[in-house]
């Protein structure tokens, strides 16, 4: 690879945000573009088969869809300044909780707080998904954004977020802002003094919605400025914590990071032992069959589960069970030994079951989309 790599997003996109990071900080060089041009249209699309982001194309012609598939494909590819997967067994199980956790476990928050307020952040979002039109864009254009963002607005019920629920989903979303200002005002990255694979997942939500959106954003600045500044780092390409001279490296986990897991095992292990029963439910299909009928509505079924004090009914996505599979598969492929110190941390934070939660069906990634394993 000589030329740059190309990246199809855009500074709104949710998972964009995951992939620049990475880029940014593995000093590898990129261009990123808006999947508007005519080549996304007749050479990429075709291949991806659905129009999502983020996408990489090498100048070979290579297409990858989906973070996760990006990031380990440009780690094989030796491409990686510092691996985004720690070296120790335990913590690499740890960072793959937490990007589980970033890339599936704040959707809700996410989602509520982009589209839940707008008279206060519309022109914002608008201006994200379409500003790239120019200040003279045809009727038709600006139509196709609103559609666009119908579109995107009317995945609210599927995700839980309802007139039900929306205190609920502030009131944990608060809770977390505590427990990572908590963490981050003492520790410039998730482990330490540099990022992982969990950081990279935790980008997703927590930059493009709820660090840049004006509501959420205004509430992060004030509740968790900490936090901010994460965000800030996790796009620079250096260390970028010199605002910290406080901070002495340390082999040792950060005593705060624990806090972290223990809400995930509150607010997020009740979700995904609801998505394993609704799971176990079906019938499942051939190996390599789509896991959906339509891969660009793919959602297995609806379950609910308690969330705090209120009960929650969301969609079951296939793409959650893939990466879920990268954590028990990692505590699978452990020692005795291993699986013993990943237990001893995990379990007086109540998130041990966890690392056994695995379904009667699998699920694999083929031509960009979930498949049956």
């Amino acid at each position: 690879m000589t030329a740059p790599i190309t990246l199809y997003g855009v500074k709104i996109s949710m998972f964009t945000g995951k992939v620049r990071s990475y880029f940014i900080k593995q000093g590898i060089p990129f261009t990123e573009v808006a999947p508007v041009s005519e080549h996304f249209a007749q050479i990429v699309l075709p291949q991806i088969g659905r129009r999502i982001i983020p996408v990489i194309e090498i100048d070979d012609g290579t297409i990858v869809q989906d973070t996760t598939d990006i990031i380990d494909f440009l780690e094989g590819r030796g491409l990686a300044r510092q691996s985004a997967y720690p070296t120790d067994p335990v913590r690499k199980l740890l960072a793959l909780i937490l990007e589980l956790f970033g890339d599936e476990g704040l959707l809700r928050p996410a989602m509520h707080y982009r589209w839940n307020f707008p008279q206060l952040t519309g022109h914002f979002i608008s201006h994200g998904f379409g500003g790239w039109q120019g200040p003279d864009a045809s009727k038709e254009s600006k139509a196709q954004i609103k559609n666009t963002m119908d579109k995107f607005s009317g995945f609210l019920p599927a995700l839980g977020v309802s007139v039900d629920t929306t205190f609920e989903i502030e009131r944990a979303y608060g809770e977390l802002l505590d427990v990572l200002e908590a963490h981050f005002v003492r520790t410039p990255y998730l482990f330490g003094d540099s990022p992982n694979i969990g950081d990279y997942g935790m980008m997703c939500s927590l930059y493009a919605h709820l660090a840049r959106d004006p509501v959420p954003s205004s509430l992060m600045k004030n509740r968790a400025p900490s936090l901010f500044r994460w965000t800030e780092r996790m796009n620079a390409p250096h260390a970028d914590y010199s605002d910290m001279p406080y901070y002495t490296p340390s082999d040792e986990l950060p005593d705060t990071l624990g806090s972290l897991f223990t809400y995930i095992a509150n607010y997020f292990l009740p979700e995904l032992r609801m998505n394993i029963e609704v799971m176990d439910a079906l019938e499942g299909g051939e190996s390599g069959s789509p896991a959906t009928i339509n891969p660009k509505m793919s959602v297995l079924g609806f379950g609910a589960f308690n969330h705090g004090e209120t009960k929650i009914q969301c969609a079951v996505r296939p793409i959650r069970f893939y990466m879920l599979q990268r954590v028990t598969d990692c505590f699978a492929a452990m020692d005795a030994d291993e699986q013993k110190a990943a237990l001893d941390y995990l379990t007086p934070r109540g998130l041990a079951p966890l690392l056994t939660l695995t379904s009667r069906h699998r699920v694999a990634r083929q031509n960009h989309t979930e498949v049956w394993a």
